[in-house]
């Protein structure tokens, strides 16, 4: 074999190398991974913020909005080209390899966001949660304390915080002991069909056949103003009971519950005073409540948090190590999270490419 040929072997090697590489370019299936991971995280941040930012609107009696992230489409494309060319040397030119490459990439992610309007949507902000909802709830596995703290305001008249103010202590009573019934694994409820529609019956149950109802749930029955010792009741949305086997419960719709967090939040100094904000709907004699949600505000970005918002010159947040008012705040996404999205017919729609 020619010297001047075995020395470009090497070259003519390498150029085939480089077609064949360039043939093979394809998207790692890992990018998977790291995307629906990260998209799915920024989606999370982004529905608690802007709940959070909604509640706060609504203390300065604001509109609230609701923007849904309705798709995200995210598209890879890799590309890559070689070429190569190799003449037998002459005299004239005795190096006459030529070799190229080129390859691209592109990552082109497109967000489409959505408004939450029509009737439906509407509908379920509005209407209150009905009550076999409240016990679907608690028979899911939620805590008694937490579902009727939020979702009711009032049973049998025995009356709930409302507006910042605390509640009836009788209410409090009620919810410890549906509480430590609960975790006895003492409450549950079925539904029956009637001429009238489906009843909601809540049970309470015995030690065994024939056994007494426990301390607990005597207190339930005396609390409500029951009558006999089944420990079986019926439950109807409404302020007063029409029978002494009847439990009438006002629930709370999504847009009231939201209200109601807004009393939480710890106002700048003189917003209340000067009009900007709603103050509590305190009374002569009452006492402040405990709010369902601790939101603190400052003139700077806190640096641990579990959700803040910037609203008006102010930051609005939920300390990162406040445990119980991350669990109701939670608790709130799920319920959203249920409500009916309604129709988006009439709704614009903006897709934005992302970078």
């Amino acid at each position: 074999m020619n010297l001047r040929l075995k020395l470009m072997l090497p070259r003519i090697l390498g150029t085939l190398l480089l077609l064949v590489v360039a043939g093979c370019a394809s998207v790692s299936p890992q990018n998977i991974k790291t995307d629906r991971m990260d998209y799915g995280q920024v989606v999370a941040e982004s529905w608690k913020r802007q709940t959070l930012l909604n509640v706060v609107r609504l203390r300065y009696a604001d509109a609230p909005v609701f923007l849904d992230v309705s798709s995200i489409i995210n598209s890879y494309s890799v590309a890559g080209k070689a070429n190569g060319s190799v003449t037998m040397p002459s005299s004239i030119n005795p190096d006459v390899t030529l070799l190229g490459g080129e390859g691209s990439w592109s990552n082109t992610p497109t967000v489409t966001y959505q408004p939450l309007m029509g009737d439906r949507f509407t509908k379920s902000l509005l209407q209150p949660v009905p009550p076999a909802s409240v016990f679907q709830l608690m028979q899911g596995g939620w805590p008694a304390e937490l579902v009727l703290r939020t979702v009711v305001t009032s049973i049998n008249g025995l009356r709930n915080s409302l507006g910042g103010a605390a509640g009836d202590a009788s209410f409090d009573q009620l919810v410890g002991a549906l509480t430590r019934t609960q975790l006895s694994g003492g409450l549950s409820y079925r539904v029956e069909a009637r001429k009238e529609g489906a009843t909601v019956i809540v049970v309470m149950r015995r030690g065994g056949s024939g056994a007494e109802l426990s301390e607990d749930s005597r207190l339930v029955q005396q609390l409500l103003g029951l009558e006999g010792d089944s420990g079986e009741f019926e439950v109807a949305y409404g302020l007063v009971p029409k029978t002494s086997r009847e439990v009438a419960m006002l629930s709370r719709s999504m847009l009231e519950i939201l209200l109601q967090l807004g009393y939480g939040i710890e106002l700048p100094d003189g917003h209340a005073k000067e009009g900007r904000a709603m103050p509590g709907r305190l009374q002569a004699g009452d006492v402040a409540a405990a709010p369902l949600v601790r939101i603190h505000s400052g003139l700077q970005a806190p640096d641990d948090a579990y959700a803040a918002i910037p609203y008006k010159g102010h930051w609005y947040w939920i300390d990162d190590t406040d445990i119980a008012s991350k669990r109701v705040f939670t608790f709130l996404l799920i319920l959203f999270s249920l409500a009916e999205t309604g129709q988006s017919y009439s709704a614009p729609v903006v897709t934005v490419p992302s970078r």
